[in-house]
């Protein structure tokens, strides 16, 4: 029996009451699991014991302000979203909070239907960012340039050791058993073997294209958004376009047809 899926748990700072737990009751009824807090110091406990998926709070509070929540949130754990909520005629306040690290804003009066929609993307936009970071770890360990010495030391090292004679397979490597050559194979007679694996540099490449190429295809061509999905800078990653030969307009032409055929 499959354990159920994990409710986002949702870190709620608002010192308004009433707020505070029509946004409970609204964020419970959506899938979320909201733990509450009244002070921007009650907030900064709660969310030194861990475990939150994203933080929701009100820019002004009776202790700390929304700007300073979000840069101590950010020094602490920069990897969870923090969502802010500002009044009427706050616009200031709130692009403020977006220089300082906060990954977006809502303004007052708000339905809990939109929190939850901007909870919601910026959850999965974590989520995508670190499995993207995880994706390029594995990829760079196995396919680091020192690997590559490595890799063919211990394939060296492998034959050495095998006795003289063995017959070997398709790719090199020495049989143990199976049916004996065949005599016209002996003699020069048989068809070439099938080209041997992709070399591992020109592996590397092609999964790099690929990864790129579906990071822009989601994107529509939007290399801002792009690296930030792939967890690396907008200069970084015009780089690795640059050393790929991926040409991000050609995305964004197909995103542009795709909205014109959707209108």
């Amino acid at each position: 029996m499959e354990a159920a899926p994990t409710k986002p748990r949702v870190l709620v700072i608002e010192d308004e009451e009433s707020i505070r737990l029509a946004l409970s009751k609204g964020l419970t009824r959506l899938g979320f699991d909201p733990v509450l807090a009244a002070t921007g110091k009650e907030g900064v406990d709660r969310f030194t014991a861990g475990g939150f998926d994203a933080v929701l709070t009100d820019v002004r509070l009776p202790d700390l302000s929304g700007l300073d929540i979000v840069a101590i949130f950010s020094e602490m754990d920069g990897d969870v979203p923090v969502v802010v909520m500002t009044g009427y005629g706050t616009l200031e306040t709130a692009l403020e909070a977006l220089r300082r690290g906060a990954k977006d804003y809502v303004q007052k009066p708000f339905s809990t239907e939109d929190v939850g929609r901007l909870l919601s993307r910026s959850i999965d936009e974590r989520r995508l960012t670190r499995e993207n970071r995880r994706l390029r770890a594995l990829v760079e360990r196995r396919f680091a340039s020192s690997g590559y010495e490595h890799v063919e030391a211990e394939l060296a090292s492998r034959r050495a050791s095998e006795p003289a004679g063995a017959p070997r397979g398709t790719n090199g490597s020495r049989r143990s058993g199976g049916p004996k050559a065949d005599p016209a194979s002996a003699a020069g007679d048989a068809p070439p073997a099938p080209p041997g694996p992709l070399a591992l540099r020109e592996a590397q490449r092609r999964f790099e294209v690929d990864y790129v190429g579906d990071l822009l295809a989601r994107t529509g061509g939007n290399i801002a958004a792009a690296a930030r999905l792939a967890g690396i800078s907008r200069p970084n990653f015009h780089k690795k376009l640059r050393t790929l030969g991926v040409d991000s307009t050609a995305f964004k032409h197909a995103a542009r047809r795709g909205r014109h055929a959707d209108g």
